[in-house]
């Protein structure tokens, strides 16, 4: 039972619930600040956001095992397919569970945000999908890191926050970007693990294309823009001194790995993978102290 639960516990890609965790999070605490105090829906978003991505993980491993792009070599310990602790069958029943489950989490918030949002909600389900299967997988043709910043920032970030306050402007949108950028951050540590075997098996990523070294650079500066656009969608709630010192804590960090992601290769970068993600986590944290600060 225990080796059970262990091995479907790496499948779904825990060290990724940050990201997840961290849009929400950032969304709910901007709605807060400004009166919109409704835990129920907040709380909704949060499973659904979890379970959404729950169901990409799942289904990434399904694909890149079918496709060769998982095999003896591979990198990772998450990959269960091909290590034959998880059957696809099973994997395929995983990820329609998870599929269900999202649906059924998210049809209540129809209550708080209108039938809007119906579609909005299937079509996070089915990027769910298409991230990793489909004519055009967006992970297989270099439209991974767009997904990210997509489905991974600008839309859960301004969807929580429309549930919750009715409203978009352009201050949730940027925030939902900047959250996007440092949601990247893990994508770009995965592919540059992943660079050599993606390259046998046809698999396009930005890493591919522009090569590891410029990616790296990327990284390095994803962080700093996001916090840079925090100057815009942050002015109403802190000052620029506040907000200039809020965020050393994450520019620390991300440089640290930064510096890690230089020096690392193969096998060792499977440990970046879950400090890359801490730093959405860190991002969404550092918004949610200052919102929580009485500012005079």
């Amino acid at each position: 039972m225990l080796k059970s639960i262990k091995k479907w516990f790496f499948a779904i890609r825990p060290y990724s619930f940050f990201v997840s965790i961290s849009t929400v999070v950032m969304s709910a605490a901007i709605a807060f600040n400004e009166g919109h105090i409704k835990w129920l829906p907040a709380i909704l978003c949060l499973l659904f956001a979890l379970l959404a991505q729950t169901t990409s993980n799942l289904v990434n491993d399904y694909a890149d095992f079918n496709t060769g792009c998982d095999n003896e070599n591979s990198l990772g310990k998450d990959r269960k397919l091909v290590s034959g602790e998880i059957t696809p069958k099973a994997m395929r029943i995983a990820i329609s569970i998870a599929a269900t489950l999202c649906l059924l989490v998210g049809l209540p918030l129809i209550y708080w945000g209108g039938w809007i949002l119906l579609p909005f909600g299937l079509l996070i389900i089915a990027a769910a999908f298409c991230y990793s299967m489909g004519p055009i997988p967006l992970s297989y043709n270099a439209l991974g890191d767009i997904a990210v910043v997509l489905f991974f920032g600008i839309i859960p970030v301004t969807f929580t926050y429309y549930i919750l306050t009715k409203e978009v402007n352009w201050e949730i949108i940027a925030a939902g970007f900047a959250m996007g950028l440092v949601v990247d951050e893990l994508l770009i540590v995965n592919n540059i693990r992943d660079e050599e075997e993606d390259k046998l098996y046809n698999k396009v990523t930005t890493v591919g294309i522009f090569g590891s070294r410029f990616m790296k650079t990327v990284f390095l500066f994803n962080p700093l823009i996001a916090c840079l656009l925090g100057y815009y969608f942050m002015r109403n709630i802190c000052d620029a001194h506040i907000w200039t010192l809020a965020v050393i804590p994450l520019l620390t960090y991300s440089y640290s790995l930064y510096r890690k992601l230089g020096k690392y290769q193969g096998k060792q970068l499977n440990s970046l993978l879950g400090k890359a993600s801490l730093e959405a986590i860190i991002f969404a944290l550092t918004i949610l102290i200052i919102t929580l600060i009485p500012m005079s």
